[in-house]
């Protein structure tokens, strides 16, 4: 399982939350070439030219564009790869004001401003993002479809919050559950990991060699 593999999963899981929204958005033509101008430098997350590349085309969109949701949630990748956290913030907290209820764009945010040493602020992330997550897992079923990925995202932010016991009680019960080899190994590579280490892990992108 490399780093990468990590962070895509981490930042897939925005879309659960958010993917009814983004689908509704309207698209200016403009918008949209941007954005996919970014699709074949994504492979070369490693190379600090085609991020900064990837980020001025971003940067163009949302300055033309200040309500697209995949444009702010896309430069995360890239900020991630250079390194630039303070900017990571700005986008995350782009798609907070675009849409606020989102447990998941929380628990980035959290883990960002852990990143770059405001704990204050990311506690608060970290709570906020518990509460919403809780309301919607007291309706869920453990069958259903997102529950052990809601489960996951729980346990991440009950380990920032410093309540590792139960943190990492949950992301065992999740792995127990897990049929798929490579998500159980995904599941078992947050578990008893310290607050320092997780936020490492969510925000490294290098590839593996």
């Amino acid at each position: 399982m490399t780093t990468l593999k990590l962070i895509t999963a981490f930042l897939l899981i925005a879309f659960y939350s958010c993917g009814q929204n983004i689908a509704k958005q309207s698209a200016d033509p403009k918008v949209s070439a941007l954005s996919n101008k970014i699709i074949p430098l994504v492979k070369y997350i490693d190379n600090p030219d085609s991020c900064k590349q990837a980020l001025l085309y971003l940067d163009s969109a949302t300055n033309i564009d200040d309500k697209c949701f995949l444009c702010y949630h896309n430069k995360l990748m890239f900020l991630y790869s250079l390194k630039q956290f303070d900017k990571a913030v700005e986008a995350i907290n782009a798609c907070i004001r675009i849409i606020p209820t989102a447990h998941d764009l929380y628990l980035t945010g959290g883990i960002l401003y852990e990143r770059i040493g405001d704990t204050i602020s990311s506690q608060k992330y970290f709570q906020k993002s518990l509460k919403i997550l809780n309301s919607v897992l007291d309706t869920m079923k453990v069958q259903d479809m997102n529950y052990e990925m809601l489960a996951g995202n729980k346990a991440i932010n009950l380990i920032m919050l410093n309540d590792n016991k139960i943190g990492n009680e949950l992301f065992k019960s999740i792995a127990d559950r897990q049929q798929d080899p490579e998500l159980k190994a995904l599941t078992l590579a947050f578990m008893n990991k310290s607050k320092k280490e997780l936020v490492e892990m969510m925000t490294n992108v290098q590839h593996s060699r």
